[in-house]
């Protein structure tokens, strides 16, 4: 494994500026103050260096995170240069013809390749032919003298593609450090360290105290970890899951392939984008991204499907705050743990106590809890919030439906019911206070079949051994709880599943075997009259109750449907195990048994039903005989009358 030093990396940087610099068209440019003169380039490179994040990319579980921070060329290098507003412009994309058309309506589109028409896997396919041609890096920006006095250290980081809910090409992250008032020459020489770092999620980040990082152990010597979430590349504190608006972010919980400082190439940006000695595509104000005009706005974040601008610039060709305004932007965010969409909106109660249900499917969710109150579409097709402070997100133009419960626990015993509205395929996630554990449990099922007929349930209690919990995490991985599914609507539940990917795991349900008494235990052909009938007594497995039995669907040698009275929870065999007894005609029974000849025969009376979503099946027996004498008087033949 290589390693690279920062000053090293300064030098090649300079030589490699000069050589490929490139004759431009004129620009028009809007006149800016000078910029500070700035630390000295070597004392910046080590200042850097010394504190170069550890990036922790997702490997545990089936999703993990393919990508790792890249040199920008790599979408240069791949990309056509394109203009929003005139499809029919096409230009080779080059740091020259970057800088020709800088403006905010144009755009790099990586060649033969797009989030509309190609699947993930086609770009992780491309991602992995071009790779081997470039090498992981960071981009340093250090500033001194900024607002407060403050040194900033920003490592700017930027990955090929965003594989999250809003799929789009290019991505840009930031991590930054936040040094008291001092020079980088006075921070290297005293030894000084960060007074806080802010990490970027989405639109907004969190911060957190360089004394509290340490406490938690998420500096490892002088470098600060970040765990980078899955698809999305939102850079947190802690590992773990966290509701992310339009998704969940997973930044893995045991497993993770390590970029470290030794594996990086780290390449020094200027204080200032119009400052000559840094990498020329800075200066380029458009997206870095095919721009695809469609966005998501949930309560007052809006997620696009284009790609980012890049690390100075945004809209109208403004500087970005992250970059002309950097430590009032650090300063804003909210401290860890406060969630980063705390910036944008509040929700009921302590946001620490919020069970969050989420699917992604042509299909409507509902949630329950232990009290029955339910939160959903009704079947007056209203939406109905049983469950005080609830909030119902679906995004209009999506298959996204979110439910917020507040002051939430695992001991409430939640119910997760997705009905299916359509054909497709189906995610159902979840993420529950667990109080007693001081976790946050999380559950996934993804690849799930649905249709219009589809009813799949998910039953959250308590009872559960956890995982152990990651270091200086909150949250644990759900591999238990598992999903039922109802493929055909008819209250049957035949499919299940752990969580994960459907395909593979799923599991056809069998029948689940109880046992049935039957009396009377023998039955005399000779000695019956219409009003006779026989009692089933029916013991279900352990952790089944026989009040959740739905007697509409329990039947006596396929299709004998029960008497409507008496059926009663009993103790018939006095085991301490509650039975259900229903009864039966005796007549339509009969009429599949009778025989002729004499003597006593034993009869198997099969039994089926259904108890909680799940078919149970068993089997009783009688005996039943002809007897030659004449019938016994009324009462005395054993036969149950009413």
């Amino acid at each position: 494994m290589r390693k690279r030093t920062c000053l090293a990396v300064l030098l090649s940087l300079l030589v490699s500026s000069a050589a490929c610099s490139t004759p431009t068209a004129p620009q028009e440019h809007v006149p800016e103050p000078e910029p500070p003169a700035g630390a000295d380039p070597a004392q910046s490179a080590q200042l850097a260096g010394r504190f170069c994040p550890i990036i922790h990319l997702k490997m545990d579980g089936e999703a993990i995170e393919h990508y790792e921070p890249q040199q920008a060329e790599m979408m240069i290098d791949d990309a056509l240069l394109r203009d929003i507003e005139d499809p029919s412009f096409t230009e080779k994309a080059t740091l020259a013809t970057l800088l020709r058309w800088s403006k905010d309506i144009y755009y790099l589109d990586l060649t033969g390749i797009g989030p509309d028409t190609h699947s993930a896997d086609e770009y992780r396919r491309a991602y992995d032919e071009l790779k081997g041609s470039y090498h992981p890096t960071v981009y340093a920006r250090v500033l001194e003298g900024a607002a407060g006095g403050y040194t900033i250290v920003q490592y700017w980081m930027f990955y090929y593609f965003n594989e999250w809910r809003n799929l789009h090409e290019g991505d840009w992250e930031l991590v930054q450090l936040c040094f008291p008032g001092h020079t980088v020459e006075e921070i290297l020489e005293a030894g000084e360290e960060p007074v806080f770092a802010a990490y970027s999620q989405h639109q907004a980040g969190q911060r957190m105290a360089w004394r509290e990082m340490k406490a938690n152990g998420l500096v490892s010597g002088t470098h600060p970890e970040v765990y980078v979430a899955r698809g999305s590349h939102a850079s947190y504190f802690v590992p773990g899951q966290s509701w992310s608006v339009l998704d969940f972010d997973d930044t893995g919980l045991s497993s993770w392939r390590v970029v470290g400082p030794e594996q990086l190439d780290i390449v020094l940006l200027p204080q200032d984008q119009s400052q000559e000695e840094g990498p020329q595509w800075l200066e380029f104000k458009g997206y870095w991204g095919e721009y695809l005009d469609f966005s998501i706005s949930i309560e007052g974040l809006t997620f696009w499907v284009h790609g980012p601008f890049g690390p100075s610039w945004s809209e109208d060709e403004q500087p970005r705050e992250k970059w002309g305004q950097p430590v009032e932007w650090a300063t804003g965010l909210p401290e860890y743990p406060k969630p980063f969409w705390t910036s944008f909106f509040d929700l009921p109660g302590d946001w620490m106590e919020l069970a969050f249900f989420s699917i992604f499917s042509p299909a409507d969710i509902n949630v329950y809890d232990s009290s029955g109150r339910h939160v959903g579409i009704n079947e007056q097709g209203e939406l109905e919030r049983q469950i005080p402070g609830a909030v119902y997100i679906a995004p209009e133009g999506t298959q996204y439906k979110t439910i917020v419960i507040p002051d939430a626990d695992v001991s409430q015993e939640y119910e997760m019911v997705a009905i299916g509205t359509g054909a497709g395929t189906m995610e159902m996630k979840a993420q529950v206070p667990d109080a007693a554990n001081e976790v946050r449990r999380y559950l996934e099922y993804t690849g799930v079949p649905v249709s219009a007929t589809t009813v799949a349930r998910v039953e959250i209690t308590p009872e559960l051994v956890l995982p152990r919990v990651a270091p200086g995490s909150a949250s644990v991985r759900d591999t238990v709880t598992r999903l039922k599914l109802d493929m055909d609507g008819d209250g049957i539940m035949e499919v299940e599943s752990a969580p994960g990917s459907f395909e593979g795991q799923e599991l056809v349900l069998p029948d689940l075997r109880v046992e049935v008494d039957i009396e009377p235990e023998k039955i005399d052909l000779g000695g019956i009259d219409n009003q006779s009938f026989i009692a089933a007594y029916v013991e279900l497995p352990r952790d089944y109750h026989p009040k959740e039995i739905d007697i509409s669907t329990v039947r006596l040698l396929k299709d004998i449907a029960p008497r409507e009275k008496p059926i009663e929870i009993v103790d018939h065999d006095r085991d301490g195990v509650a039975e259900l007894m229903v009864t039966f005609d005796l007549w339509p029974v009969l009429d599949r048994l009778m025989r002729d000849e004499e003597g006593e025969v034993k009869v198997s009376l099969p039994l089926t039903g259904v108890v909680d979503g799940r078919r149970f099946a068993g089997t009783g027996t009688i005996v039943i005989f002809r007897s030659p004498q004449k019938p016994p008087v009324d009462g005395q033949d054993g036969l149950l009358r009413g």
